[in-house]
């Protein structure tokens, strides 16, 4: 704060209102006025209008002493405050605001945001490192400490802590030559302990003050609050001195004890301090017995003042500031912050508040500047409106020529608006000339899982067949599984979508809302991050594009079916999550994709004849369900019928007179698992699948090569009498012949297309 001639220091306490006013000339300090105003009761009484009785004697104070043009700085209670100690590294001055700041931002217990707090750093010569203390009041507990002084319209400078001014008073009228001393200031509520060693300040507050000795008489003589505290104050004089004494013998001893405490804890961080010498502050210091109880359990010399020795005073009145001498240090140091002469500049007043008062008091210059501008304004005034009134005679010249272009201009850019209005036909071009992307997803997908099913190693017994030679194999030890059903879920947005596995629906494609609107296919993909490329077999930082749920559920009569689905089957599709010649890639948003796994008991055998599973995937040894879930390759199981992803089988009779009943039918379910699977796959963005996209072969002139293995050979038909060639023959129980099924039976195309439905 700048240096001031004069200036008021007002301290605002729960007993009273102390105020002085301190008058500067050179170094030499006089005490121009002072004032204590008591309170009718202490605030902290119950059923007493705290506010009220503050605001009084503000108003008091305000219109016996005239202070507007006067500096007034006031503090807030220690215990509403805090106050930090921290050493830094040796550093450049520049870089103390940000490490102070940091620091702030670790030792004070609230948002920084939320607090107003301010820092000032200590440093001894001969001493490289640095001190700094960080001083901080929760923005909230500052409006309402200020709202007193707004309605009783005092205007403030600074606002500080209290054993904060305590020390500013101190240092000054010790010269800072004062070391190793503690002064003990007891508050109402509170006791605030500076400690003073070599021009450092440490200080802490205790949360016992003079209510908890009024209390203790309260809870003792069974008497109400108002006759305790005046027990209290009359107890150096009461004959009953000593019975008060042992009533708040318990206080002084829980004070002693945080002291104690406090003092520790100091020494324990500077092991070389040496603490001599307790001054004593405040009126509950006036106790009978506190100052010889304090001198024998901390034993150490206690002292109280009785004056300060650089203030100067008229002598009519010097008596009276004796008396309350040991009550005025904090207005005492708070009135030196105001003359600029504090030791520790703290000042925690809101921003706002500040900017204003700095505002307020530029006023009188401006307003002096804003004089001569005026002046210096007139004398140019009629040169000014010469000047005004030739312009605008040239300006009419100029606009006759401008007006024709601003014409034009604007008719240019009527135009490109009804350019930019009409619809470009080239991303609906683009969209429709990119409807092959991702074209394949399904047949790669479901080419996926069949190689995925394969990777358990199954018998070859399994993969043929000799019915004699695949019974042979102990069941559970069948090394094959069976995908039942695939079923798929959309996801539009990854960001928003359930968990997998969760029961909600996922949300749709907002096709409805861009319908009809020109869109690009790009919009449904996001870019991944620079520098975010995946590792090899990995699907992370691909970007992120729409996604399907993905539902496998299978059976399978190996014992070991935990093992063989995570190691080998999931294991095979993670190893192959990421590939160049797939437009997908696989995810798994959890540890432990299987969702269910249970062994079957109690199950019903599947039939015979073929029966069939509508809707089912994979394939069935049992008579139910085509092969290709088992078999990428189509027919490893002779015996199935059934739909493939939603197919529907025919009807039950229909097939038991085609089909061949599977030796195997007759075996019992029981011992096999069940599982239920669910993972995700991400398509990629068309730029990372057209690559590939762009390499299928075109129609012209396809050549597709036929095994003829698998061309169906008419049966040589032997002519018969009676019946024309070309027509079947029935056997002779008049049933038709069964043809063999083999595995060119098992057709994928029809059943993808149900899939896709």
């Amino acid at each position: 704060m700048a240096k001031k001639n004069e200036a008021w220091g007002l301290d605002v306490g729960s007993n009273a209102i102390k105020a002085i006013k301190l008058v500067r000339s050179g170094d030499d300090i006089r005490v121009a006025e002072f004032e204590v105003m008591p309170y009718k009761h202490v605030l902290a009484t119950p059923d007493f209008d705290a506010d009220a009785a503050v605001r009084d004697r503000l108003d008091a104070f305000v219109a016996k002493h005239p202070i507007e043009k006067t500096p007034v700085v006031t503090a807030v209670p220690g215990n509403m405050a805090f106050a930090r100690f921290a050493k830094l590294p040796p550093v450049e001055a520049k870089k103390i605001p940000s490490i102070v700041r940091f620091e702030a931002q670790q030792q004070i217990p609230f948002p920084i945001d939320e607090v107003e707090w301010d820092y000032q750093v200590f440093q001894q010569d001969d001493d490289p490192d640095i001190q700094v203390g960080i001083f901080a009041i929760t923005k909230e507990r500052v409006v309402k400490h200020l709202s007193h002084y707004r309605a009783s319209d005092i205007r403030l400078d600074a606002l500080t802590l209290s054993p904060v001014a305590v020390y500013n008073a101190f240092y000054h009228d010790t010269k800072g030559e004062a070391g190793g001393v503690v002064y003990m200031d007891i508050g109402t509520v509170s006791t605030d302990v500076i400690i003073v060693e070599e021009g450092g300040i440490w200080l802490r507050t205790l949360p016992i003050g003079g209510n908890n000795f009024t209390e203790a008489l309260v809870k003792q003589f069974k008497i109400s609050f108002t006759k305790a505290e005046k027990l209290k104050c009359e107890a150096a004089t009461s004959k009953y001195a000593k019975q008060i004494f042992q009533a708040m013998r318990a206080v002084f001893a829980d004070l002693v004890q945080e002291v104690q405490r406090s003092l520790g804890f100091y020494q324990s961080i500077n092991r070389d301090s040496k603490l001599t010498e307790l001054v004593g502050l405040g009126s509950t210091f006036k106790l009978p017995g506190l100052q010889k109880f304090l001198k024998q359990q901390l034993q150490i010399t206690v002292t109280r003042p009785q004056s300060f020795d650089r203030l100067s005073l008229d002598g009519k009145r010097d008596s009276e500031f004796s008396g309350h001498a040991m009550n005025m240090a904090t207005a005492y140091g708070l009135a030196l912050q105001g003359l600029g002469m504090e030791r520790v500049s703290a000042n925690v007043m809101p921003g706002h508040e500040i900017a204003a008062r700095i505002w307020k008091a530029k006023q009188p210059w401006i307003a002096a500047s804003a004089a001569c501008f005026v002046a210096a304004a007139g004398l140019v005034g009629t040169k000014y409106f010469v000047d005004s009134q030739t312009l605008a005679d040239s300006l009419e010249e100029s606009s006759k020529l401008v007006r024709p272009v601003l014409s034009k201009a604007d008719g240019f850019v009527s135009e490109l608006d009804e350019i930019r209005s009409k619809s470009d036909p080239r991303q609906y071009i683009e969209n429709l000339r990119r409807t092959l992307d991702h074209r394949d997803i399904w047949s790669r997908l479901i080419e996926d899982l069949g190689q995925a099913a394969l990777a358990v190693q199954p018998q070859p017994e399994l993969l043929g067949n000799d019915f004699v030679a695949q019974a042979a194999i102990p069941r559970s030890e069948r090394r094959r599984i069976y995908i039942d059903s695939v079923t798929t879920e959309y996801v539009v947005d990854p960001e928003a979508a359930p968990p997998v596995g969760s029961s909600g629906p996922a949300p749709r494609a907002p096709l409805g809302a861009v319908a009809s609107e020109n869109f690009s296919v790009e919009q449904f993909f996001t870019t991944p991050a620079e520098g975010d490329a995946p590792a090899d077999g990995q699907a992370a930082a691909l970007g992120k594009g729409p996604q399907f749920v993905i539902t496998v559920r299978g059976r399978t009569p190996l014992a070991q079916a935990n093992q063989a689905l995570n190691n080998q089957f999931l294991g095979w599709l993670k190893s192959n999550a990421v590939r160049e010649d797939r437009p997908y890639v696989f995810k798994f948003p959890d540890d432990n994709p299987i969702r269910s796994l249970s062994q079957i008991t109690g199950s019903v055998l599947p039939g015979s004849g073929g029966r069939g599973r509508p809707g089912n995937f994979g394939g069935s040894p049992y008579g139910g369900g085509g092969a290709y879930g088992a078999d990428p390759y189509g027919g490893s199981d002779p015996f199935g019928g059934g739909g493939f992803g939603g197919g529907r089988a025919a009807p039950s009779a229909d097939i038991a007179d085609i089909l061949p009943v599977s030796p195997l039918a007759e075996e019992s379910t029981n011992g096999d698992w069940e599982f239920v699977m669910q993972f995700m796959v991400e398509l990629k963005s068309p730029q990372a699948a057209r690559p590939r996209l762009d390499q299928t072969p075109t129609r012209e002139k396809t050549v597709v090569p036929v095994d003829p293995d698998l061309v169906p050979v008419a049966p040589e038909t032997p002519e018969t009498d009676g019946e024309s060639p070309g027509t079947d023959a029935e056997s002779a129980d008049g049933r038709r012949p069964r043809l063999d099924a083999g595995p060119a039976l098992a057709s994928t195309e029809n059943r993808t297309l149900e899939t896709l439905r």
